[in-house]
C-alpha cells in the first residue's frame, strides 16, 4: 500500500468506487480506496439498482440520463458484468396535481434530451396490460429506465479504476482521519497510515 496520495477514498461500495473510475478518467491516478471488507459487502450489495428517468430536479435527471448511457457500455469496457436491463418505466397520475407534476417532470427530462412521453389509460394498457387503470388519468412513460445489479457495477468501477492505474485496499480498516499543518490528511489505517491531499468519506452508513 502506498503511503501517500492525492486522494484516498474510504468506502469500497458504489458510491466509493465509482468516484475512483471517475477520477481516474479525469486523470487522477494518484488516488487509493481503503475498504474495510470485500467490495460491496455494506450497503451496495443488497441495494435495488433501479435507474429511473422520473426527476423534477435538474441536476440529478442529469446524473440518472448519464447513468442509464453509462451502464450499458461499462461491461463491454471493464469485461465485468453489470447485468443492465433496460426495461422502460411508467409512473401513474390519479390526479390532476400529479398529472401536472409529470408534465413537469416531461419538461426537465425532454430539456435534457430524454425519450419519455405521457401517455393515457389506452396507450398505458398496451405497455403494461395487467395494470388496474380504474381512476388513471395519465402516466409518464420513461423509455430509457431501467435496472442494474448493483454488486457486478462495483465491481466494474473497481475493474476500470485498477487498469487506469488507481490502488483499491481491502480488508484495511480506516481508524481515523488527522488534519496536519501542511494542509494535508493522515489517513491512519489497520495497514498503516497514507498522507494525501484530499479524503472522500464514502463510508455509507458506517461513514462516522
Amino acid at each position: 500500500m502506498q503511503t501517500h496520495a492525492g486522494v484516498v477514498i474510504v468506502g469500497g461500495g458504489n458510491m466509493g468506487t465509482s468516484l475512483l473510475y471517475h477520477l481516474a478518467k479525469e486523470g487522477w491516478t494518484d488516488c487509493v480506496l481503503v475498504e474495510k471488507a470485500e467490495l460491496t459487502s455494506g450497503s451496495t450489495w443488497h441495494a435495488a439498482g433501479l435507474v429511473g428517468h422520473i426527476s423534477s430536479n435538474l441536476g440529478l435527471a442529469k446524473i440518472t440520463g448519464y447513468a442509464s448511457n453509462l451502464y450499458p457500455k461499462l461491461e463491454a469496457e471493464t469485461g465485468q458484468s453489470v447485468t443492465w436491463h433496460g426495461c422502460g418505466g411508467l409512473y401513474i397520475a390519479y390526479t390532476e396535481d400529479e398529472l401536472d407534476w409529470l408534465k413537469f417532470v416531461l419538461s426537465v427530462g425532454r430539456g435534457l434530451g430524454h425519450a419519455m412521453e405521457i401517455i393515457g389509460p389506452d396507450e398505458i394498457r398496451k405497455v403494461f396490460p395487467f395494470y388496474k387503470l380504474d381512476g388513471v388519468k395519465a402516466g409518464l412513460h420513461t423509455l430509457d429506465d431501467g435496472h442494474v445489479d448493483p454488486a457486478g457495477a462495483c465491481m466494474a468501477f473497481a475493474a476500470g479504476a485498477r487498469k487506469m492505474g488507481a490502488e483499491i485496499v481491502r480488508f484495511n480498516r480506516v481508524t481515523d482521519i488527522k488534519p496536519l499543518s501542511s494542509g494535508e490528511w493522515q489517513v491512519v489505517t489497520e495497514l498503516g497510515n497514507i498522507v494525501c491531499q484530499h479524503v472522500v468519506n464514502a463510508g455509507g452508513s458506517y461513514a462516522r
